[in-house]
């Protein structure tokens, strides 16, 4: 059958994997019984299973990246930059941590930089950034850029607006946590189809890492 050409149809994924989660490292507290980041990972398990069911991805590549591990040399700068230049939409999960972040503010501007690109080839459709409320906050205390972008949804519930995905997990409330990160997935699967977000050269990055780096003495 001849695939149609209307160019609002939905299409083979080219760029894998479907998202990059960003999120604020939470550091180990010696006397707690649990690692550190424990519902973060509940939820990329979760979301992950949600994607590769909507969508054609491959097995072999997750369909959502996360990265667990701290900076330690050339190998993991280019491996990041990598999945910057080609994961399809940005998932940022807003709480305190996130907004302290230098790492996770550059990881913005990456994809911030790629729509830009886009925009010059005149090809832009829309925003490729679907912000996760991981914690509970208050409209004044998320700053820009990231309230910037629709972080909230009528249909995800007052819950989640009451308590962020990470409140709604911890609490018990797995029903309503499975129905939003269902929908988020969804919601991802909707932008990365509309907003059609080209890959750049991982190079394009470079200012960027180096500029960080500079402000704020790390080497990697």
């Amino acid at each position: 059958m001849r695939e149609r050409s209307d160019d609002n149809r939905p299409r083979r994924s080219v760029q894998q994997p479907y998202g990059f989660l960003s999120y604020g490292r939470t550091p180990h507290v010696p006397e707690s019984d649990r690692p550190p980041d424990e519902l973060l990972r509940h939820f990329h398990a979760k979301l992950t299973g949600d994607l590769m069911e909507l969508t054609d991805l491959d097995a072999k590549i997750p369909a959502v990246y996360l990265d667990e591990r701290m900076p330690l040399g050339t190998l993991w700068e280019d491996e990041l930059k990598g999945h910057l230049a080609r994961c399809q939409v940005l998932v940022p999960l807003l709480s305190q941590r996130l907004f302290s972040s230098d790492w996770c503010a550059l990881e913005w501007q990456c994809f911030e930089l790629r729509q830009e690109l886009q925009r010059e080839r005149g090809t832009f459709t829309r925003n490729a950034i679907v912000p996760v409320l991981w914690n509970p906050l208050r409209p004044e205390e998320i700053p820009p850029p990231y309230r910037d972008v629709q972080y909230t949804h009528q249909a995800f519930g007052t819950a989640y607006a009451d308590m962020g995905l990470r409140g709604l997990l911890k609490y018990g409330r797995h029903a309503t946590f499975t129905k939003v990160v269902y929908q988020l997935a969804l919601k991802i699967v909707e932008v990365a189809v509309s907003a059609r977000l080209e890959p750049c050269e991982p190079g394009d990055f470079d200012h960027l890492f180096d500029s960080l780096k500079r402000s704020t003495g790390e080497e990697h």
